[in-house]
């Protein structure tokens, strides 16, 4: 199998679709010889900032002189993004022969009579055989979807992460930021230390679930250590790492490693900026109302009231309406196009919804055309601004660095 056949494996996955529960993954796991418990892992959820803390996390344990997996989804442009080593992408090679020595496990399975697993459960299975055979000493784990039925959640970690809680896959997570906090809150282990920027009633039923398993609770204080990370959103990232960097007790981790280690993080698409021919870029992964409340904060810091041109893409499963109102400036001018997604929102209702509100917007149905429009308007002190959806900000991500 080559990295083409490896890709289209994994496509053909999709027809699976999302499907609840650990039965299939620890199954698929068994048959591998639970690879997932072959080092320590540190498991993080949460609504926003996973992937940053995740990355930061990386960092740390690398820069410590630790051998270092991680593994995150969803990806901006390839599969490769997701499965790191030192924070480096798995190469198509390797990647492919761990597509296909997946792809073998599961035929078996199939053989045996069992159900079929779904293409996040085929990937989490690869990133801990992967991880095992390169011999790790930590992986980082993002959860991908709510916690409890996740996956990622058969692991038993060292230290559990929640960055905070607020609505979003309220769908697939009982309806409520309550429901939403118990799953994320299943991923706490009894005796496991979890750290958490969980406020108000969330925070509640992660402390009373945290008490019932015996599982000390951190919640961290903002500390005093810069990270190279934009947006004024990092500040709470950074101390929730930080926090679970220190729950692990390892003397290498020390404060300096710690100071070094976030000046020289990288995450693209969270506040990324670029400078396009003296223009002002910014790419952020702002999906959810929560999201669009931590850029809107961090634009207004750093940008203030210089003019904005937003490229925006949303998913319509997403509270978009509630995103629009809480983003835009009266004002701001907006383009709206369409993620590549099947979940996509139609942009031309999006860009009803924000002319609503008397702002100036237009729908273009086409990424690229939407974006060479974007790239190309305003004036040299206009911020451009490409929020919403990351299937639609990998694409643009794409375009702007090649």
């Amino acid at each position: 199998m080559n990295y083409h056949e490896a890709i289209d494996y994994l496509e053909r996955l999709r027809v699976f679709g999302i499907k609840a529960g650990l039965e299939r993954i620890s199954r698929l796991l068994a048959r591998l010889d639970n690879p997932q418990s072959k080092y320590k892992t540190i498991h993080v959820t949460g609504t926003n900032g996973k992937g940053s803390v995740c990355a930061m996390l990386n960092q740390i344990l690398s820069t410590a002189g630790f051998k270092v997996g991680m593994f995150t989804s969803p990806h901006l442009t390839s599969y490769c993004e997701r499965f790191r080593l030192n924070g480096r992408e798995i190469d198509e090679e390797s990647f492919a022969a761990g597509v296909e020595r997946i792809a073998h496990v599961i035929d078996a399975m199939l053989n045996d009579g069992d159900e079929h697993p779904t293409q996040f459960e085929a990937m989490t299975a690869m990133a801990f055989d992967y991880f095992a055979r390169e011999n790790v000493d930590y992986a980082v784990i993002e959860v991908g979807l709510g916690g409890t039925l996740d996956s990622t959640n058969v692991i038993t970690p060292v230290v559990s992460v929640i960055t905070n809680v607020g609505m979003d896959h309220a769908d697939k997570c009982g309806g409520t930021l309550e429901n939403i906090a118990r799953h994320k809150a299943g991923i706490i282990k009894r005796g496991v230390p979890v750290v958490t920027a969980a406020k108000g009633e969330p925070l509640k039923i992660i402390s009373a679930v945290a008490t019932l398993l015996d599982a000390k609770l951190i919640m961290p204080p903002t500390v005093d250590v810069k990270t190279s990370l934009e947006g004024d959103y990092q500040r709470e990232n950074v101390a929730v790492a930080v926090a679970a960097a220190e729950c692990l007790n390892e003397p290498r981790i020390t404060r300096s490693i710690i100071e070094s280690a976030l000046e020289h993080v990288k995450w693209a698409g969270r506040f990324e900026l670029f400078d396009v021919n003296g223009r002002t870029v910014v790419i952020d992964g702002a999906h959810n109302p929560d999201g669009a409340t931590a850029l809107r904060r961090s634009l207004d810091i750093k940008f203030g009231d210089r003019p904005r041109r937003f490229l925006f893409g949303v998913l319509g499963d997403k509270d978009f309406n509630g995103m629009i109102n809480i983003l835009f400036r009266p004002s701001d001018e907006v383009i709206v196009t369409r993620p590549q997604s099947d979940r996509a929102a139609d942009p031309n209702a999006v860009a009803k919804l924000i002319e609503r509100r008397q702002i100036r917007a237009e729908a273009i149905d086409d990424v690229k055309a939407a974006f060479d429009k974007w790239i190309n308007g305003g004036t040299n002190q206009t911020v451009l601004i490409a929020a919403g959806s990351l299937y639609m900000i990998g694409g643009v991500r794409q375009m702007l660095v090649n």
